[in-house]
């Protein structure tokens, strides 16, 4: 009896190929076959199996690749496995086209799915998996039930207080890991659903993997994006310089709504259970809060104020947020109301960030100032004398924030005073995030600073020459991922 062969089977399973077998069955095929490319591949000498379903045969329900030369090559085999799959998800032939432009993106129901299947058969080599085994990871994995998992950094500032302090150990020094060319990015980039998300100034939102910079999924929201994204239940929800607030799937990758709320909308959402906090910039300076509904995006309420480029921050059921009418504001979140205002006398763009009872926040004139969250009454002010749209770090006994005269200034968090000054080469419009007993801050100079608490320089980073103005996002593990002029840059925190 002559042994079936894959053709056979699909001949079989799919009524002569009249119908399309599910993206289950087409991922669990290409796990088993990559990891027969993966056995093929191990041998000595390496042997190179034709894929081609009736040259394939199946033994017990598996497919099995025997035969072969050992002349051809494992990127070669990549993307032949690649180019099967992609016909059986698409219900149609592979194309010579696909070649220079790849198989049309599959229907299937998850990032990781569609990012398994494309990082087979991706038209650049570089783009593809480095190997069989890697490939057969990636097409297991994407089988898994995606889960909706806590994330270590998962907003503007790493928490919804905005402080900046993240998880992990203190680094003795930065090792460059990875970076990926995307264009300009502005905003800074957030971990969801085991992605890394960052958007880009010219109005994508990329799902990257973080072990290795690979892109995962792309989505073009806007004309422009320096809003950072914020994650709750399983959604990204994101402001773009159209002035929407936009949320998006984060397993799936796919738009769920779509606000026209003002102009623009720079400011970073605030996730609090049922509610979506943002600020919202209008014509003439004019702006306003809003609360919307995270699951529909439908206004709740809206708070007029001058324009608001800060991103809020939460303390228990208030959010604090600046404006450019010159002052603090703390909000009722249910209900929108102004519960108090600290005026500090020019515009604040830069988003507070709370530490305890108080609340740090930083204007246009170098005013840096500590308020109470209870009652907005003023604690301690101390004034840069340079304007600040660094967002304030809170890490321990210190404050330490960026100013447009290329410093970034080390104040005790009980009194304001200094305690360092470091120098930059331009300007520091990126906000400083704590790693441990150190801070990570890009300048507009292209480099990335390592500081100590002392003040100290352990050690300086070049990234771009085109700048940074992204924040940092740690991920609790020892790596550290921020945007630039160029892209977006991977950097091992090594202790």
């Amino acid at each position: 009896m002559q042994q079936e062969t894959l053709e056979d089977l699909l001949r079989r399973v799919t009524r002569n190929f009249s119908q399309r077998i599910s993206e289950d069955e087409v991922l669990r095929l290409g796990a088993d076959l990559a990891a027969e490319l993966a056995r093929a591949h191990s041998e000595s000498p390496p042997r190179h199996p034709e894929i081609e379903p009736s040259a394939i045969a199946m033994a017990s329900g598996k497919p099995r690749l025997d035969g072969g030369t050992v002349e051809g090559d494992d990127a070669e085999d990549l993307f032949h496995l690649g180019a099967l799959l992609g016909s059986l998800a698409s219900g149609g032939a592979a194309q010579i086209s696909w070649r220079l432009d790849g198989p049309p993106p599959p229907q299937v129901s998850t990032v990781k799915r569609r990012a398994a299947l494309a990082g087979l058969a991706a038209p650049r080599r570089g783009d593809r998996f480095r190997s069989a085994a890697e490939a057969k990871t990636a097409l297991l994995e994407a089988l898994a039930p995606s889960a909706e998992d806590s994330s270590p950094w998962p907003c503007f500032r790493g928490s919804d207080a905005r402080s900046g302090a993240g998880p992990g150990r203190t680094p003795e020094e930065l090792e460059p890991a990875w970076e990926v060319a995307l264009g300009a990015v502005v905003a800074s980039p957030v971990l969801a659903a085991g992605h890394l998300v960052v958007p880009t100034s010219d109005g994508r939102l990329v799902f990257v993997d973080p072990g290795s910079g690979r892109r995962l999924h792309e989505l073009r929201l806007a004309s422009a994006v320096e809003s950072s994204p914020a994650v709750g239940d399983g959604r990204l929800h994101v402001g773009t310089d159209d002035g929407d607030i936009v949320g998006v799937d984060a397993i799936e990758g796919r738009e769920r709504y779509r606000t026209k709320v003002g102009r623009l909308v720079r400011s970073s959402p605030l996730v609090m259970e049922d509610r979506l906090v943002a600020g919202v910039v209008e014509a003439r300076n004019a702006g306003q809060v809003v609360g919307l509904d995270p699951r529909t995006g439908m206004v709740w309420w809206s708070r007029r104020l001058a324009a608001v480029f800060s991103s809020p921050a939460r303390a228990g059921d208030r959010v604090l947020i600046g404006s450019d009418d010159g002052s603090l504001h703390a909000l009722d979140a249910a209900r929108g109301g102004i519960l108090w205002s600290h005026a500090l006398g020019a515009k604040v763009r830069a988003t507070p960030a709370v530490a305890g009872g108080l609340v740090l926040a930083a204007d246009f004139e170098g005013r840096v100032v500590a308020v109470r969250v209870a009652d907005g009454t003023r604690v301690w002010l101390h004034e840069l004398g340079h304007t600040v749209y660094s967002s304030p770090c809170v890490a321990g006994d210190l404050c330490v924030v960026g100013c447009h005269e290329g410093h970034v200034h080390g104040l005790s968090l009980e009194t304001g005073e200094p305690r360092f000054e470091v120098r930059t080469r331009g300007p520091v419009v990126a906000s400083p995030v704590a790693a441990g007993e150190r801070f990570l801050v890009g300048s507009t100079d292209g480099d990335l600073y390592l500081i100590d608490r002392a003040g100290g320089v352990a050690q300086r980073t070049r990234l771009s020459g085109q700048g940074i103005q992204s924040s940092a996002a740690l991920n609790g593990a020892g790596t550290a991922f921020v945007g630039s002029g160029t892209g977006l840059h991977a950097l091992r925190l090594r202790p």
